[in-house]
């Protein structure tokens, strides 16, 4: 692509940006223009009975719309861990409310993610885990998760995208969402951004809800959501279960498509399933159960998920692959305050996640050739007839207790204290395979080597955490937050996150902030403790990644119709952990700090309210992610955004049309083939509501334009992973 060409579509984007800008001001006015007139018009009632009619009109539809969509005035907990306005929190805030999920009509968490400015979602090949991209870095393990203010995200791989990312969109009541560092609170994995998914509770049901629907792919999807208040005792949580065949694209080439040519001189038959579709199945159950007495709760939760791999681990197609995992967690805490002072919130908590790992990595009559002494020459052929299988099982169970004190000091000035600890045990690792995991030879059958060789070092991990806030008021409009956190860990040592964050209201109705922090990303017990591997070695003395953020953010609120903001970010990524091929062993990688990254970027965003129920939103994000030697980070686009309006025109039907644009993503180093190309997908949703009681009829059309499209994949997949064209999903939903 020629210099021109880049800065022709640079100043594209920007124009869009300017657009956004204009469109604001001109709303503005005009809606500004027509209220007056209004006004002028009336004369049906004397000056002073107008007057007090206007008023109060006029204040109850601000507060309307404010607490449908705008959410200037309205309070996070995720930004401070205590309820703080949006334009004070020091952090750049997204909240997305239920009323925007349903109008969307998406049926997923992390497809409402694609609408958050900074994200984009890629779909990978090894295991099939539906993952973000946030301000430039491919982020599944850089993303904490947490559901109700619990931490989701999972030791084995460090992230929560393989259990989460179709996290049903019922009971959600909101998302609060940090883009930027936030660990001098929340300490590892949040990296790029913090999430906090919160789930609705007995006074927001008051009832049962249950919704059935059915959508391509034969996907089923039932859903229960329960809650009710009986005395002091509450309760409210969920069950929850999907089906479906998965996507079915074709795949026309893939590794083992690679080996077949290059054995086929050899008189070697060739094995690949290629042309052949992705295996992309899932079948999951989900149970979600809180109940509160007084100033004390419990939560529960269990989530039992069956997936293929879409691919596979070695990029070559397979039939008989299966991923399950199962997590449970329980949470029991308190919260009480003292003299209006003093709030403290103890909580103590157990995870578990499991996982059952069964892989068929190469098909069935595979020969591969093999490099027995690790000079980088094959020296040996080895044919598997069933198939190159292997299977791992593991246990990561977590123990913790967390002690956080909020105290007054004085009007405006609040101080936070947290103590935590954490155990992590990896235990109960098992393996067996069709091969000798020493020398590869293959097996007459699937034999155990748990004992001689095991796939994971069993392992603890304990971490020791305090953290400090001062959040202070200055003035009316002026709110300074200092903080640090410091964590250690016993398998890697320490790591010291501090915070600082000013917001400036300097006029009505805007605020600017100046934040910056400090976060890092530990390494997963993946990355240190993988070991009998053929092609990847764990490495126990990694160093977390590390990243310094530096972000200005302005925010303004034209009237109640408009509101804007523009944020810039600069990051400064040190220690990114990546495999890299061992030199005495060409077919072996290993996890290693290897490597620097510097991101830039600017993210804009306009919100329109036209009437109850009818607006526009759109965003735009540029960012310009680079490594140590100045090339382009893979995978991402520097250009995307959103656009959509939403119509109700009766109040029977809502239409709901977004759009999603991604501009070209670049490829990994090494990789020869051309940028893949800029997408656009459009969405329509259509609500039918209130004609027979609480009933409601939903429908979704995802890609209406069937756009042909893909997610980036490894040089084994030439022609990249097909992502699907037009979609559909249909449902009903009844409260009792």
């Amino acid at each position: 692509m020629t210099k021109w060409t880049t800065n022709r579509r640079l100043l594209f984007f920007l124009s869009i940006g300017i657009l956004q800008t204009f469109l604001s001001l001109n709303l503005s006015h005009t809606f500004a223009e027509d209220a007056a007139t209004t006004r002028l018009e009336d004369t049906s009632f004397d000056t002073d009975s107008k007057r007090d009619l206007n008023m109060d009109t006029a204040v109850a539809d601000e507060i309307s719309t404010e607490a449908i969509w705008f959410g200037f005035g309205e309070e996070v907990t995720i930004a401070t861990r205590r309820e703080t306005q949006i334009s004070k929190a020091p952090g750049i805030v997204t909240v997305i409310t239920d009323e925007e999920i349903k109008n969307l009509g998406y049926r997923t968490f992390a497809e409402i993610l694609r609408t958050v400015p900074g994200f984009e979602i890629l779909k990978k090949a090894d295991f099939g885990d539906v993952v973000p991209a946030v301000r430039g870095l491919e982020s599944a393990n850089k993303v904490r998760v947490m559901l109700n203010g619990h931490f989701i995200n999972n030791p084995l791989r460090g992230g929560a995208f393989g259990n989460f990312d179709d996290f049903p969109v019922e009971s959600i009541k909101r998302i609060e969402i940090i883009r930027g560092p936030g660990s001098a609170m929340y300490g590892e994995n949040a990296f790029t951004a913090v999430i906090n998914i919160i789930t609705k509770d007995a006074k927001d049901i008051d009832g049962v809800k249950v919704s059935s629907g059915y959508g391509s792919f034969d996907t089923y999807d039932e859903n229960i959501v329960f809650g009710k208040t009986l005395g002091k005792v509450s309760v409210s949580g969920m069950v929850h279960y999907r089906q479906s065949d998965g996507f079915d694209g074709i795949v026309e080439s893939d590794n083992q498509t690679r080996i077949d040519n290059a054995l086929s001189s050899f008189g070697f038959s060739r094995v690949s399933q290629a042309p052949g579709r992705v295996e992309d199945g899932r079948q999951e159950y989900d149970l979600n159960l809180k109940a509160v007495y007084k100033d004390i709760y419990f939560e529960g939760w269990y989530s039992n998920r069956n997936r293929e791999p879409f691919i596979g681990p070695q990029y070559a197609l397979n039939d008989e692959s299966d991923v399950e995992s199962n997590y449970v967690f329980g949470e029991a805490g308190y919260r009480k305050t003292f003299e209006e002072r003093l709030t403290l919130k103890p909580r103590v908590y157990y995870d578990q996640f499991d996982h059952n790992t069964y892989i068929e990595s190469f098909s069935e009559g595979v020969t591969l050739p093999l490099d027995t002494d690790g000079d980088g020459n094959y020296d040996k052929l080895n044919t598997y007839p069933d198939g190159f299988i292997g299977n791992g099982k593991v246990i990561q169970k977590i123990v913790g207790t967390e002690i956080p004190f909020d105290y007054e000091l004085f009007d405006g000035n609040v101080i936070t204290l947290g103590l935590e600890y954490r155990l992590i045990n990896q235990t109960n690792v098992r393996f067996s395979s069709n091969f000798n995991p020493a020398t590869l030879e293959p097996l007459d059958s699937i034999q155990d080597f748990s004992d001689t060789y095991p796939y994971l070092k069993e392992a603890t991990r304990r971490i020791w955490s305090v953290y400090l806030q001062d959040t202070w008021d200055i003035t009316d409009t002026v709110n300074l937050t200092l903080g640090a956190r410091h964590d250690q860990y016993s398998d890697f040592g320490g790591a010291t996150s501090p915070r600082s964050g000013l917001t400036w209201a300097f006029m009505k109705d805007a605020s600017l902030k100046l934040l910056y922090g400090e976060a890092f990303r530990a390494p997963s017990f993946m990355e240190m403790f993988s070991t009998n591997q053929p092609a990847i070695q764990g490495n126990e003395d990694l160093d977390p990644e590390t990243i310094r953020t530096y972000e200005l953010g302005l925010n303004y609120k034209f009237n109640k119709y408009v509101t804007s903001s523009v944020n810039y970010f600069f990051n400064d990524v040190k220690d990114l952990i990546v495999l890299r091929t061992v030199e005495s062993a060409q077919n072996t990688s290993r996890y290693e700090n290897f490597g620097d990254a510097r991101i830039q970027g600017v993210e804009m965003e306009t919100k329109v309210d036209i009437t109850k129920g009818n607006y526009v939103f759109m965003n735009y994000t540029f960012q310009s992610p680079e490594d140590d030697d100045g090339d382009k980070l893979p995978f991402v686009a520097k250009h995307k955004g959103n656009f959509g309006v939403n119509v109700h025109y009766w109040k029977y039907i809502n239409t709901n049309l977004s759009t999603f644009v991604s501009g070209p993503r670049s490829r990994e180093e090494g990789d020869t083939r051309d940028d893949l190309p800029a997408y656009t997908l459009l969405n329509l949703s259509v609500i039918g509501k209130e004609f027979f009681k609480t009933v409601e009829v939903y429908g979704t059309v995802y890609n209406l334009l069937d756009k042909d499209y893909s997610d980036p994949g490894p040089t084994s997949i030439p022609e990249d992973l097909p992502r699907p064209g037009r979609t559909f999903f249909v449902g009903l939903s009844y409260q009792f």
